[in-house]
């Protein structure tokens, strides 16, 4: 685990100056989910189905983000399985529903010292990728800035 943050952490560089909500979804797509793609979801401790804009119920959020992962046409369409909702309820993007993944597992993890330090759209420098990611996960308008002094 601690080797594939390391990874992750490595590939979120390259973005150090990209402004995350421009580019969600390609990063999700590169980034994002070349971590949660390696995640088995089957034995994750959520075993709440949810309904995929595809009309396919998927055995959790986890599931659900692999699917988002392969084709990006594929969000969340509500909890639970498909054809158990009456209201059809506004789809959640499946790039936030990768994030989420990502950061349920980022909170687990001690980041290393050193590194690139980061500005942060709030004005505030981050030690490195992997503080700012975190600060990211707890703040989703976080963006890369250039205004920190």
């Amino acid at each position: 685990m601690e080797r594939l943050m390391s990874n992750i952490e490595d590939m979120f560089s390259i973005f150090a100056f990209t402004c995350l909500a421009a580019v969600l979804p390609s990063i999700a797509r590169a980034e994002f989910c070349a971590y949660v793609i390696t995640q088995d979801c089957f034995f994750l401790p959520d075993r709440n189905n949810v309904c995929g804009t595809n009309g396919e119920t998927y055995r959790n959020n986890c599931a659900l983000a692999k699917a988002y992962c392969h084709d990006m046409s594929i969000h969340k369409a509500h909890d639970g399985p498909c054809g158990t909702v009456s209201t059809t309820p506004t789809p959640v993007d499946g790039s936030h529903v990768v994030m989420d993944i990502f950061c349920l597992d980022l909170v687990y993890t001690t980041c290393k010292t050193g590194g690139t330090q980061i500005c942060g759209s709030n004005g505030n420098f981050y030690a490195n990728v992997c503080e700012f990611d975190k600060a990211r996960c707890l703040n989703r308008s976080l963006t890369y800035g250039t205004n920190c002094q």
